[in-house]
């Protein structure tokens, strides 16, 4: 044995048998949990922000600008799912991370229709929905594991808002049947009568869907808030299973 070989220096620290001292790993292993949370704080700040373009002012108010609840229902009903995905990419952890999202955005949507002179009758409920949104977005996002999750899922969403009302812009509006199936599968319609509001009548909507022709009734309120929110955590459920068990497949 070569001198110093196997030998510890006697320094009065306890060793472990790989000779580190265990105190400097608990350092190590706290400063890459510090780090690891201040990554997920910032991706989760990050993620919230998406909301701000739908919470710019729109409106004319008698103090000025103001912004519109409509038009961030919309907003935050068409990005809540790739937003989710966006989440489960990044490695943030739903709660609390992922939930703080949602979260951040049912307070800045329930404040805003709170001062804005659109009545909003039930914005808790529109918030649900949203809320749930991005969960569903986060359990799909897990499910699939694909760097362009968001991105698909972003464009679904967009096709779904926008299908309803394209072909009437061009003269060509869907038969009522068609046009009622579309909005009942469009998260802003969900989104927006959920928080009470009649979508088939405003201005977007109205010409372009026919929405005169149509016999559909409303999403309830008080229903389709915590529905979403069940049929997300559902999926949240079936999604964390599934990679639970490519986990075994693959062990």
């Amino acid at each position: 044995m070569r001198w110093g070989q196997g030998v510890r220096p006697v320094t009065g620290k306890r060793y472990n048998s790989a000779g580190e001292d265990p105190k400097h790993l608990e350092h190590d292993e706290r400063a890459k949990r510090d780090s690891k949370a201040l990554r997920q704080l910032a991706g989760a700040l990050a993620l919230a922000c998406v909301a701000i373009p739908g919470a710019l002012p729109v409106a004319k108010g008698p103090e000025g600008n103001v912004s519109d609840p409509l038009v961030l229902l919309v907003w935050l009903a068409l990005v809540a799912p790739a937003t989710g995905a966006a989440a489960a990419r990044f490695g943030l952890a739903l709660w609390p991370n992922g939930l703080a999202v949602g979260g951040t955005w049912v307070a800045l949507l329930v404040a805003i229709a709170g001062t804005s002179e659109r009545v909003v009758p039930a914005p808790f409920w529109g918030a649900l929905v949203v809320f749930g949104l991005v969960v569903g977005g986060y359990a799909l996002g897990r499910a699939f594991e694909r760097k362009l999750a968001a991105i698909a899922l972003l464009l679904v969403t967009l096709a779904l808002v926008a299908l309803p009302g394209i072909p009437g812009r061009f003269g060509l509006p869907w038969s009522p049947t068609t046009a009622a199936t579309l909005l009942d599968l469009s998260p802003a319609t969900l989104a927006v009568e959920a928080s009470g509001i009649d979508w088939m009548r405003t201005a977007g909507v109205y010409g372009p869907v026919g929405a005169d022709r149509l016999s559909r009734s409303p999403w309830t309120p008080e229903l389709a808030g915590p529905a979403t929110v069940l049929v997300a955590c559902a999926l949240w459920g079936a999604a964390e299973l599934v990679r639970r068990r490519k986990k075994e497949l693959n062990y």
